[in-house]
C-alpha cells in the first residue's frame, strides 16, 4: 500500500514540476539542471514517501521523471504549435538517469550495505 501512495506521490510531483517548469525555455544549459534537479526530485520523494525503494519505484521514478519534464517541454512551446523540443529530451533523459542513479544508492542505503555512498 505504501508503494502505491508513494507512485502517487511521484506523480503529484512530476504533475507540479511540469506546470512549472513548462513556464521556460528548454534551451542552453538549462536543460541539463532541469533535467538532473528533477529526476533527483521525484526519486527522493518516492523513497520518502515509501520509506525505501522497491522495484515498483525503481522503474516508476525514471518514468515520471521523463514523463514529467516531456510535459513540460510540450507545455513550453504548445501555443506555437511546435514540436517538443531538443532540450526538453535531453532533460527528459537526464531526468530519468538521475532517478536511477538516486533509487540504486537509496536501495543500497537501506539494505545495509556498508559501501552505500
Amino acid at each position: 500500500m505504501r508503494q502505491a501512495v508513494a507512485v502517487v506521490a511521484g506523480a503529484g510531483a512530476a504533475v507540479l514540476g511540469a506546470l512549472i517548469l513548462g513556464e521556460y525555455e528548454f534551451s542552453g544549459v538549462l536543460p541539463l539542471v532541469m533535467g538532473v534537479l528533477f529526476g533527483l526530485a521525484v526519486a527522493e520523494v518516492m523513497t520518502w514517501v515509501g520509506r525505501g525503494v522497491t522495484a515498483v519505484s525503481s522503474v516508476a521514478a525514471p518514468a515520471l521523471a521523463a514523463g514529467g519534464l516531456l510535459v513540460a517541454g510540450w507545455i513550453s512551446v504548445h501555443h506555437r504549435h511546435e514540436a517538443i523540443p531538443v532540450g526538453a529530451w535531453t532533460a527528459a533523459a537526464l531526468g530519468a538517469v538521475t532517478a536511477v542513479v538516486r533509487s540504486r544508492s537509496a536501495r543500497r542505503r537501506v539494505s545495509g550495505n556498508p559501501h552505500a555512498p
